[in-house]
């Protein structure tokens, strides 16, 4: 089953306005886009989802949106870092929300995915004529979300000890 995520031009983007969170456009032209997605997120989306019936997928306990400082704090800082008192062992102590995206463009590099692809994928517009005659074809699209697949599957598989 093949999923995407739609980026909408209108609301597809959180804003803080006079410290009011509202949904607006996204900050350029290339960001609004359709992201495939591996089937293990799929997965993993559609369980989160069970989880509650708001309109987003991650929500606070009433179900409003996240500020970014909030969800940092509360939520990000001890994944990353642990919780000692919790028993929590540290992920990727450090480790900030937008690094996620650093990693994702270098597991692309990784992959031999085209740099056209990276950049759609990341909401970027290529500059110059390699912006204009290039394409991302259904099938590089697919291949970029096989690798992720395969990550995910030789990092969730138990590895006998060495």
């Amino acid at each position: 089953m093949r999923a995407r995520i739609q980026i909408d031009p209108e609301i597809g983007a959180l804003h803080e306005v006079a410290g009011r969170l509202e949904l607006g456009p996204p900050k350029t032209p290339a960001a609004v886009r359709s992201i495939l997605l591996p089937l293990f997120l799929v997965a993993k989306l559609r369980d989160h989802l069970d989880t509650h019936d708001h309109a987003h997928v991650f929500v606070g306990a009433d179900g409003g949106l996240h500020r970014r400082s909030n969800f940092s704090r509360r939520f990000w800082r001890p994944a990353t870092d642990g919780d000692p008192h919790k028993l929590i062992a540290p992920v990727v102590p450090g480790m900030h929300f937008h690094d996620l995206r650093h990693t994702h463009k270098t597991w692309m590099i990784e992959d031999g995915v085209p740099e056209v692809a990276q950049a759609k994928r990341l909401g970027h517009r290529l500059a110059g004529v390699r912006g204009i005659y290039s394409h991302v074809t259904p099938a590089v699209e697919q291949r970029l979300v096989d690798g992720l697949q395969k990550r995910w599957e030789n990092t969730a598989q138990p590895r006998p000890h060495q």
